[in-house]
């Protein structure tokens, strides 16, 4: 089984035309089963929640229109982008099994659903995390600042620096592809393994990970970043989410 984990929080220019890129995704997959697409809706103040609450009314006549299974997981309250992930694999954790692959992504067209093919298959030959990289040959990336740019090549080569994982570049991106069986073990050895609550739940994955099983096989695929497809304000608070992250990465390198 493939999860796709979505946290959503105000997507509701985005998520319809999400969800028939998936569909036209899977159309051309030879899979013997539906994946599951996890769409935790983050406490949003928009339509958000109306729409999914739209489909899972229409389940039934949704599931077979479409190649995929969607779940929605609501939140009462706008708990962060780490809470989302949280729920989003615990749900994977109790419903899947070791073989299964888990792929993180956001959901305001950003990331396109075609280059999840790429790392499920790098993940079937071995590898045990995949991260979509903004930092490999043949990456590019459309409709963001200059100065975001800067910004996250400067902590690109920060964290190179502070924590030197083999084979990794981008720590922060979000997309990313998991073994299933891996992720779960870490977590199950660490009950706090999701900690973070906000925006620096990315990083802190990948640093946990790396500190719990130094073995673990990261490995990084070009990636395509589509900002120019995403609708709706961003949701990043830029320089509070820079000292955030930088106060983690002191926090892990030195406790």
């Amino acid at each position: 089984m493939i999860y796709y984990i979505l946290p959503a929080y105000n997507e509701e220019l985005n998520i319809i035309s999400l969800l028939n890129k998936f569909n036209n995704h899977f159309e051309n997959e030879n899979y013997n089963y539906k994946p599951q697409v996890i769409i935790i809706d983050d406490g949003s103040n928009d339509k958000t929640k109306a729409i999914l609450n739209k489909l899972n009314e229409e389940k039934q006549i949704f599931n077979k229109k479409f190649k995929f299974e969607l779940i929605s997981i609501f939140h009462e309250r706008n708990m962060g982008l780490g809470e989302a992930i949280k729920s989003g694999m615990m749900y994977c954790f109790e419903n899947g099994s070791n073989g299964d692959i888990i792929v993180t992504m956001d959901c305001d067209n950003s990331h396109t659903v075609e280059q999840s093919r790429e790392m499920i298959e790098v993940i079937k030959s071995g590898k045990d995390i995949v991260i979509a990289s903004r930092y490999r040959k043949n990456s590019d990336t459309h409709g963001l600042s200059n100065l975001r740019k800067l910004l996250s090549y400067f902590g690109c080569i920060i964290f190179k620096i502070v924590f030197p994982i083999k084979n990794v570049k981008d720590y922060t991106c979000g997309y990313r592809a998991f073994r299933l069986e891996k992720i779960r073990k870490a977590f199950d050895e660490n009950k706090n393994f999701f900690s973070e609550k906000g925006f620096t739940a990315s990083v802190d994955i990948i640093l946990k990970l790396y500190k719990f099983n130094k073995s673990l096989f990261f490995y990084e695929v070009p990636m395509i970043l589509r900002y120019d497809l995403k609708q709706g304000e961003s949701k990043i608070a830029i320089f509070k989410t820079i000292f955030e992250t930088l106060f983690l990465l002191f926090k892990r390198r030195f406790f």
